[in-house]
């Protein structure tokens, strides 16, 4: 053995061994002494370069590399390898095009260049390129892999199915391939094959990670959410450096509620992935649920990248808990939104609505579509049960857009509540606003805003000539999409001017309707208890505020107790972190009481009986909470403050005929608690009669609402049609 052959076998040794920094000197000792040289060594050198994450000194070695040995076909796909992983796209083509200048059919050279082109975000062109490698070459596997994710990322998951069906056809075993597959029949809606699918799996196929990983996501859309924590938990163990499990396994535990196991797994996948941006949002989004609304805010902030290129979560928790919470102003949601509907529209072709012929308004109800991720037992689907039961057939025919991932029996009863039903939640925006746009609706009404699953970028396409935005989110959405915006006068009555944004569409009698199907009966606490103030919001909103608020209100009653009731009661660290903001705030802790959390709506309510009188936080309001109580006979004092999110339960108050309990500041809020607490302990007949009171009031009149929303459509459809 040469001398020269004796330092590649030592180099190479050192390689594999984990020796990096010694087969690093050997190898750069072969360049340099060998006058021939060796094609190898340059290419297991800018591999271990690589590997290191050295990609500038990688990228500078294969520069002077391919000076020295030009035609080398693996020297250059080891080299514009590392230029995509730089991003230095242009540069990559440029070594493919010199070294397809020599070998113009070499099939690994011709694929790297529609990898990259793909990676330079020249999809259309890279799709023809794909297409064409496929066509000469049908039983290369590798090719329909890549032509499967091009057609992914241009949003055609039917062309990426048929794709990756092609894989499993040359190779069954294929991992990728059938991992990839159940994902796209997730996102296509095609829940049922995919589960024939996984049944038809070898077994050893299925235990794989890949796969495992595939079926948790679908676990997820089926609100198997138990099941997929489990699965999760496992992956996470297995393959703690896939950053996905972790994001996957906290979004499982934030359906569950259990926050505080969700931000504990959440820290410990940044341990894994420090920086992580998909980990640190929904780190941000779990401290936000934990009422820890300041730091959430930094790292949401922190993570999501400039203001041109926000992603949907990113937008949607920076809305949401900026707009709730006071942490954003106006002007700077309002251009957040703006940069990222401008993206979203330049992703169509136009308006969408107006590629069909309408006819014309006059003698013929409204096509009127409702859009909700919320078509389940929630409360925005709670409340828009009685609108669509009401609605007059005459003046609306009415359509349910269904983006919602639950199942249950009030989405049963939404649905049956429409003259026409359709399931939204799968297909690209675009796919789904063609869709909406080939109904001719007259009015879309979007209930959803900034919320998790709403399909807001649909409306970026103009699907409908009217497009408004009603119920589900508590401020302006900011978007130049939508025509109007519903509420109240009280509800809209202290708006910011900036966000006066679209038009203020006034509903007269207050803009929702409490008309529950069966309330419990009422009770009234046995024996001389004690006077009880309390609260069942969830527990993120017990701010700062709020808990400043309430301790002084028991300050000013001395004898009395706080309840409080909360979803996230069923984890005990939750119940615990509650107790000692208030401990933090001076208030006893034999003052303070916190109801477990219990199964059934009808048990829920039942609960106000533990209730005198409720208070509302701040500044997020209750609407919901504030409904319920006042429908169970209990008082709910509100704080009208600025912008809608504040006056919630003002806007419920004053629809019940209640404005006595609007304070307009903490003394007067103070005073109507002090009034209150005078009368003593609530008695039952107080409870029937204010009950009788609410649900005979404008609030409690599902009637009075439907006729409302349809003159507003009416009007708004009308002068759309002037335009």
């Amino acid at each position: 053995m040469n001398r020269e052959s004796d330092i590649r076998t030592k180099a190479w040794a050192a390689h594999h061994g984990g020796q990096l920094l010694e087969a690093e000197r050997l190898y750069r000792q072969l360049l340099q002494e060998t006058p021939n040289g060796d094609v190898r060594d340059a290419i297991n050198l800018g591999a271990l370069l690589r590997s290191q994450g050295r990609l500038k000194e990688a990228s500078a070695h294969y520069h002077r590399s391919l000076e020295r040995f030009p035609a080398e076909v693996s020297l250059v796909l080891n080299g514009v390898n590392c230029l995509r992983d730089l991003g230095e796209h242009g540069q990559a083509l440029q070594w493919l095009a010199l070294g397809l200048a020599s070998q113009p059919h070499n099939l690994e050279l011709l694929q790297a260049q529609a990898k990259t082109l793909l990676a330079k975000g020249e999809k259309a062109e890279a799709l023809r390129q794909f297409q064409a490698l496929v066509a000469h070459h049908p039983g290369q596997k590798g090719l329909w892999l890549d032509l499967g994710l091009c057609c992914h990322s241009l949003g055609d998951l039917a062309g990426a199915l048929g794709a990756f069906e092609r894989v499993a056809a040359l190779d069954p075993e294929d991992l990728k391939a059938t991992a990839n597959r159940i994902t796209l029949m997730k996102e296509l809606g095609l829940l049922e094959e995919a589960e024939t699918l996984i049944m038809g799996l070898p077994e050893s196929l299925r235990q794989a990670n890949d796969v495992q990983g595939a079926i948790s996501g679908l676990w997820i859309v089926q609100q198997r959410l138990e099941e997929a924590a489990v699965l999760l938990e496992q992956l996470c163990e297995k393959e703690p450096e896939q950053p996905v499990h972790w994001v996957n396994r906290a979004a499982c535990l934030r359906g569950l509620k259990n926050m505080v196991a969700c931000t504990q797994v959440l820290k410990q996948g940044l341990r894994w992935h420090p920086g992580h941006g998909d980990l640190e949002q929904a780190l941000g989004q779990s401290l936000a649920e934990m009422g820890r609304h300041g730091a959430a805010m930094e790292l949401l902030q922190r993570s999501c990248g400039p203001i041109e290129q926000l992603s949907d979560s990113h937008l949607f928790n920076l809305q949401f808990l900026g707009a709730g919470y006071g942490l954003i102003a106006p002007a700077e949601r309002r251009a957040m939104a703006r940069h990222w509907e401008a993206r979203k529209r330049a992703e169509g072709v136009g308006p969408l609505w107006a590629d069909t012929i309408r006819d014309p308004l006059a003698n013929r109800p409204l096509r009127v579509g409702y859009l909700s991720a919320d078509f389940a037992n929630h409360p925005v689907g709670r409340f828009l049960l009685p609108v669509l039961q009401q609605h007059n057939r005459q003046e609306v025919e009415v359509w349910g857009l269904s983006c919602c991932p639950h199942q249950d029996k009030l989405r049963e009863k939404l649905e049956a509540a429409c003259d026409h039903w359709l399931d939204v939640r799968f297909g690209s925006d675009l796919e789904v606003a063609r869709v909406i746009s080939d109904l001719k609706l007259d009015v879309l009404v979007e209930l959803g805003g900034f919320t998790g699953n709403s399909r807001l970028a649909v409306l970026a396409q103009r699907p409908a000539p009217v497009q408004l935005s009603y119920l589900g989110f508590y401020a302006p959405t900011y978007l130049e999409a939508i025509d109007g915006w519903i509420g109240d006068e009280v509800l809209f009555g202290d708006l910011a001017v900036e966000d006066q944004n679209h038009e203020l569409l006034l509903v007269k009698g207050g803009y929702m309707a409490f008309v529950p199907e069966e309330l419990p009966p009422l009770e009234a606490r046995c024996g001389a208890p004690r006077f009880r103030f309390g609260s069942f919001n969830h527990a993120r909103k017990l701010t700062g505020e709020s808990v400043e608020l309430f301790c002084g209100v028991l300050a000013a009653v001395p004898e009395a107790e706080l309840v409080l009731k909360s979803i996230s009661f069923v984890e005990l660290a939750e119940r615990e972190r509650v107790q000692r903001l208030f401990a933090r705030a001076g208030l006893a802790p034999e003052r303070l009481v916190l109801l477990p959390w219990i199964e059934g709506w009808a048990n829920h309510v039942a609960l106000y009986r533990e209730l005198d009188v409720a208070l509302d936080p701040l500044p997020y309001g209750g609407a919901t909470t504030s409904c319920e109580a006042l429908a169970m006979g209990v008082p709910v004092i509100s704080l009208a403050g600025q912008g809608m999110v504040r006056r919630l339960s003002a806007s419920v108050l004053a629809a019940a005929g209640l404005e006595g309990w609007i304070a307009e500041n903490k003394k007067q809020y103070m005073a109507i608690a002090k009034g209150l607490a005078a009368k003593g302990p609530r008695q039952l007949q107080q409870r029937q009669t204010l009950r009788e009171g609410v649900l005979n009031s404008p609030l409690g009149d599902g009637k009075r609402l439907s006729r409302e929303l349809e003159r507003l459509y009416r009007e708004a459809a009308k002068a759309a049609q002037r335009c």
